[in-house]
């Protein structure tokens, strides 16, 4: 089983990138990979409750973030230093493990393959 992990670091609404790793993410699961997110710079914007994407015509990301465990996405994460930087409060996130930079290289190392680590 391969180790794959997605790395969401645009914002939720600035154009398709983050919605196409998702599915992407989702899809992989789909096919039996070990199937991991980080979010990190304006990813994290993704990671937060009641978000309403209709008024834009695009698909929320909370609602596509629920569906992650049907896939049997279960290892979330985020980059403590892009949460602190936007103001963004780690207890106000669910299910999503912080981490640090040393982690996050540790996580990274852990991996057959990254996918989505540059903008």
């Amino acid at each position: 089983m391969n180790k794959l992990l997605f790395i969401v670091s645009t914002p939720p609404y600035g154009g398709k990138r983050g919605a196409a790793l998702l599915d992407a993410a989702m899809v992989a699961a789909a096919f039996d990979a070990k199937v991991s997110l980080m979010f990190r710079g304006d990813g994290v914007w993704s990671l937060l409750p009641d978000q309403s994407a209709a008024v834009i015509g695009q698909r929320s990301f909370s609602k596509m973030s629920n569906a992650l465990a049907d896939y049997e996405i279960d290892h979330l994460y985020v980059c403590l230093d892009s949460l602190l930087s936007r103001g963004v409060k780690h207890q106000d996130l669910v299910n999503v493990q912080g981490l640090n930079l040393t982690e996050q290289q540790q996580l990274i190392a852990d991996q057959d393959a990254v996918i989505g680590a540059a903008p």
